[in-house]
């Protein structure tokens, strides 16, 4: 009844990797993704794009419908998810990125982006099981010894080790200086770690026959707070001096029962005395845990942008059959007949709502995986610091803006289907409760907006800032001669002075009143989030406009512009004066009175 299959948007991933970005030629400049071509690129997104279709999209409702079970201590994955995931590791998935020295592919960050949209949009639960394990596995190769590295990667690169990250605590989420995990030095120079992780992603499940678990702890005698943690991996299983492997003493306990995202288990891990390695330097655990945890939300940014786009075919299919009313507009109007969804205003404003949306989180995904890639392997320092710092300022505001949006995407799918949006077979609620996960785990949102303005934008005075306003008035600049383009050259060149200007207002006030920070980060953040989405549709309506006359997706692209201009830019305003707002107002009611 409902087509909720999943449908590749090649064509438009290939506009923002080679119209917009020219990922092809970038790569070309970075030594080790120089014999990268477009050929390549779209050779791959291929066959991603044709098993995410035909294998993973068909496990997703089961996936939500199942879920996982604990039996014992074993926990079951949703029926097909093992058969995919060995699918996936013999094609050589598992290791796109990692180094050819282990096995991998070593591919560049944009590309391997490709999975995490397609594989992401046709079954995200399914998608987290392997992206952990990325993460794990930079982890390692940034904070690991040589000897650790040679043990552990080549499994993870392979996809028969996967990975899993446990941080969080009872009483310890947000504040990791509250962990209390135990960590007890043995004589071999290896670590006993006892205490319970919760909302642990997949560090327990049936596709693969280890898992590495990288687990924040404190070693006896280590100073309170978060500057005493240090970081440990955990095998589920340890070689034994027969050659049989033996399980180590972590369990999980139970499985959290949670609003979405239910083909992957999130667990409460038990460690009670488990053999550890410490990973880097003692108390120095959550700088190296942030390898992983930035893997994360770059991944977790994606996924606004995956699970909007689901939402967006379903609604968008829907509207285009479902007949209701009359058009308003004559030349939509069919007569006697009720005319489709499609005819009327409101919803075309609900599915543009959503394609500006998705299509501009897609670019700014795309766009800062490139710019990690060019942090790492830039020819030039200038340009590695350069990339670096654009990756520092824009990772919160890429995981939180991209986020928010994916879930107005969800919702909004979900009123476009309108009674039957309600039903549970329509499969528009499990894309709601799916991508809601996104503004809360990796830091919630809110923390993103304080990490952009308290830590990024006050550490060094607005100055990475600056070079962002910088390159975009300078596209401004080149557009605004172009009569099309004009106002939106203009709106955007606008937005990067008012906030060029807020920053000036808010260094001060923050060295004044600490909680101006959290009173006005949030808006801050979104205000950084539409300069990034203005400066992203500017560019793509300039890539779009020659060739609007003669082809339809031109003609789309540079409309979609138009609307976001229009319709979604103008929020600015208010979030400028809402980030201008005292921090008094805030917090002048005393706590009783609530």
């Amino acid at each position: 009844m409902f087509p909720i299959s999943y449908v590749t948007p090649v064509h438009d991933i290939q506009f923002v990797l080679h119209d917009l970005l020219g990922a092809g030629g970038a790569l070309q400049a970075l030594a080790p993704a120089s014999g990268i071509t477009r050929p390549d690129i779209d050779g791959l997104m291929q066959e991603l794009a044709e098993f995410a279709e035909t294998t993973l999209a068909p496990l997703n409702t089961v996936g939500d419908q199942v879920g996982c079970s604990l039996n014992g201590a074993e926990v079951a994955t949703p029926p097909g998810f093992k058969e995919a995931y060995s699918a996936f590791c013999e094609r050589g998935w598992a290791g796109l990125t990692a180094s050819e020295d282990h096995g991998g592919r070593a591919l560049p960050t944009v590309v391997a982006n490709l999975v995490t949209e397609i594989f992401g949009s046709a079954n995200h639960s399914w998608l987290m099981y392997s992206s952990m394990s990325r993460g794990a596995y930079e982890c390692i190769r940034a904070n690991g010894t040589p000897e650790q590295q040679a043990r552990y990667l080549p499994w993870l690169a392979s996809g028969r080790w996967t990975g899993s990250m446990c941080i969080t605590e009872e009483d310890a989420g947000t504040d990791v200086g509250l962990i209390k995990t135990r960590a007890v030095a043995a004589a071999d120079g290896s670590y006993r770690l006892s205490g319970l992780k919760r909302m642990a992603t997949n560090a327990e499940h049936d596709l693969s026959s280890n898992i590495l678990h990288l687990v924040l702890a404190r070693i006896e005698g280590a100073p309170a707070g978060s500057k005493g943690l240090s970081l440990f991996v955990v095998p589920k299983f340890l070689p034994g001096a027969d050659g049989k492997e033996l399980r180590n003493a972590v369990v999980c306990e139970s499985l959290e029962d949670k609003m979405g995202i239910r083909g992957t288990p999130t667990c409460r891990m038990r460690f009670d005395g488990a053999a550890g390695e410490l990973i880097g330097r003692p108390h120095l655990g959550l700088a190296a845990m942030f390898v992983m945890m930035n893997v994360a939300r770059l991944g977790t940014g994606m996924q606004g942008v995956n699970q909007g786009e689901r939402a967006l075919q379903l609604s968008r299919a829907y509207a285009r059959t479902r007949k209701q009313g009359r058009a308003a507009n004559p030349g939509l109007n069919t007569g006697a007949q009720p005319d489709p969804l499609m005819a009327h205003a409101d919803v075309r404003r609900m599915l543009l709502t959503q394609k500006a949306w998705v299509e501009g989180g897609r670019a700014f995904a795309y766009w800062i995986a490139l710019l990690v890639d060019c942090a790492q392997a830039h020819a030039t320092p200038e340009g590695r610091r350069e990339a670096t710092d654009l990756v520092a300022l824009l990772t919160p505001v890429l995981k939180a803006f991209v986020t928010d949006n994916g879930y107005v995407c969800a919702t909004l799918g979900q009123q476009v289907l309108g009674g039957v949006g309600y039903l549970r077979e329509s499969g528009a609620s499990q894309f709601i409760a799916d991508v809601r996960v996104g503004q809360i785990y990796e830091g919630a949102n809110g923390i993103q907006g304080m990490d952009l303005l308290g830590r990024k934008v006050l550490g060094d005075r607005g100055e990475r800032l600056e070079r962002m306003l910088a390159l975009v008035e300078s596209s401004c600049k080149a557009a605004e001669p172009v009569g099309v383009l004009a106002p939106m050259a203009r709106a955007t060149s606008e937005l990067a002075v008012m906030l060029r200007d807020l920053t000036k207002v808010l260094l001060p006030r923050c060295d004044q009143d600490a909680n101006t920070v959290g009173a006005a980060a949030a808006s801050y953040l979104r205000l950084v989030g539409h300069l990034v989405h203005a400066w992203l549709w500017l560019r793509m309506a300039e890539r779009s406009w020659q060739e609007a006359a003669s082809s339809s997706f031109h003609r789309a692209k540079l409309a979609t512009a138009q609307f976001y201009f229009d319709h979604l830019y103008p929020e600015v305003h208010h979030l400028l004066a809402v980030a201008k707002a005292p921090a008094g107002s805030v917090m002048g009611l005393p706590a009783e009175d609530f």
